[in-house]
């Protein structure tokens, strides 16, 4: 067992910080990260020119906090150790896979293990996205957070000259993210899953791609016992022990790079918000749209996935909560579920005692096609914006967002605001089918995405934590319906 993640109180290293399990280490440096990011943020706000207009001191204040050297300094810390986490990705990734499809001979079972073992998976994973979203949808009508108290979009009123001028720039950074895409890119996905390079797609870390090879790799191993094929699984496992190695190496570093991330993004964020009177006009809306989609992650976060472990798992929900929470903390602090993966892994195979076989094949696979918070976020986002923009969908074209929303959310690149591009699909997929005159000549839902950009971060934040329990639930659940006996118990009250 990795020491790191030991689930000990962090009494027994004292005043010693350094001493502490890693979940402990974690919460302190968001702790400290979260009081320093306060401090950039208040004297960045403080710096700007009192003959600023209104309408600009959120930009202005932003711009300040992002070029002193307090949050470049944490910054850089963060972005290293993000890098830290991104090298590994790619041969853990590919090692752990190719070895757990592989070693599926060693139980007897060979292609029918490989075989049941997928569609346990993808049938999990199909499953919980499609709640996620059916939450989401109900709670976004219950709310109905685009609406005035009269039942007008909140957007109404400021559409002349077919602009949202109040956020042009939220406009234009999330245009920068977004990068033109069309409906049309999903079929990228598909594309992705065939790379004709492997050495582009792990440079691009197209992590889907290397998933089917790794995949492929692992089977036509499980059937050779010559020797070529030994020293093939005995090089993939050298790299894999070694990746593990560096793997415990930035793990340690993890409360340090933590600390930088939140510092430099809320640093940011409080001097962009604060000071900015353009949230007067839709603050309502706003606070409401953020509190519904944290309210629908919470509910799958602490309802639907508790009832899966408990009557699906037959585990102690409370437990893995526990053991998961150096990986929730790293998600929550990243926003990226890819970044994450390396600390998924070790919590659910040290912490919740999944096997190596069936973490190794569930987990890297969950961190590229299972997205359940921003499948949920998407359908949120969307129905938000056309109740914004004052459109009324039907159940069909209702159904159409849900749809598009579990399709776009397989393969989204699990990293920050990656769910952007994933919402322009949805939102030009839901134009498309709006009768003709429903918006004024020449509007496009999309541009209401300047809306979502003002808490895009922290909710993102939240849904990638999400993200990350939800694979670990799937490696569980899957693990326990493999007759692993060893997972937090046998039982929910063991």
């Amino acid at each position: 067992m990795n020491e790191m993640l030991s689930t000990e109180n962090p009494r027994k290293g004292g005043l010693a910080p350094w001493r502490w399990p890693l979940h402990w280490q974690i919460l302190l440096g968001l702790i400290i990260g979260a009081g320093i990011g306060l401090w950039i943020g208040v004297w960045a706000v403080g710096q700007v020119d009192a003959s600023v207009p209104a309408e600009a001191r959120g930009a202005a204040a932003g711009k300040i906090a992002s070029e002193s050297y307090a949050y470049l300094f944490f910054d850089l810390v963060g972005d290293i150790f993000i890098q830290g986490l991104k090298l590994i990705i790619v041969p853990l990734v590919t090692t752990s896979i190719i070895l757990a499809v592989a070693n599926l001979t060693k139980h007897g079972d060979g292609s029918t293990g490989f075989g049941r073992l997928t569609g346990k998976t993808l049938g999990y994973y199909a499953a919980t996205s499609v709640i996620s979203v059916l939450l989401g949808l109900a709670v976004v009508n219950l709310l109905s957070p685009g609406l005035t108290t009269d039942d007008a979009g909140q957007t109404v009123g400021i559409l002349e000259g077919q602009d949202l001028s109040a956020f042009a720039g939220d406009q234009q950074a999330v245009d920068e993210k977004v990068g033109g895409k069309q409906a049309t890119d999903f079929l990228d996905v598909f594309r992705e899953m065939v790379p004709p390079n492997l050495i582009e797609a792990a440079a691009q870390g197209k992590l889907l791609g290397l998933i089917i090879v790794s995949i492929l790799i692992g089977f036509f191993l499980s059937k050779s016992d010559g020797e070529p094929a030994r020293v093939v699984k005995t090089f993939t496992q050298g790299v894999y022990d070694l990746t593990m190695a560096i793997t415990d190496l930035v793990l340690k570093l993890a409360p340090l790079g933590i600390i930088g991330l939140i510092a430099a993004t809320l640093g940011e964020q409080y001097a962009k918000l604060v000071p900015d009177d353009r949230l007067d006009t839709f603050v309502s809306g706003l606070t409401m749209f953020a509190g519904g989609a944290v309210l629908a992650l919470a509910i799958h976060f602490f309802i639907v996935m508790p009832l899966i472990l408990l009557f699906v798992a037959r585990v102690n929900p409370i437990r893995h909560y526990r053991a998961m929470m150096p990986a929730l903390l790293t998600a929550f602090s990243t926003a990226s579920s890819s970044a994450t993966l390396p600390v998924t892994m070790e919590c659910v195979e040290d912490r919740a005692g999944v096997s190596r076989k069936t973490a190794s094949f569930v987990l890297p696979l969950g961190a590229t096609v299972n997205m359940d918070g921003t499948a949920l976020y998407e359908c949120v986002a969307a129905i938000f914006i056309c109740q914004a923009f004052g459109i009324e969908l039907t159940f069909a074209q209702q159904f159409l967002v849900v749809i598009t929303a579990v399709l776009t959310s397989i393969g989204v690149a699990g990293v920050p605001s990656a769910s952007l591009v994933a919402i322009v699909v949805i939102l030009t997929a839901v134009q498309d089918a709006l009768p003709a005159g429903s918006l004024p000549e020449g509007v496009l839902l999309v541009s209401g995405l300047g809306l979502l950009f003002v808490f895009d971060r922290p909710l993102d934040m939240v849904r990638t934590a999400v993200n990350v329990f939800s694979d670990s639930v799937g490696a569980v659940t899957i693990a326990r319906t493999e007759g692993e006996t060893d997972v937090l118990g046998d039982s929910p009250d063991s």
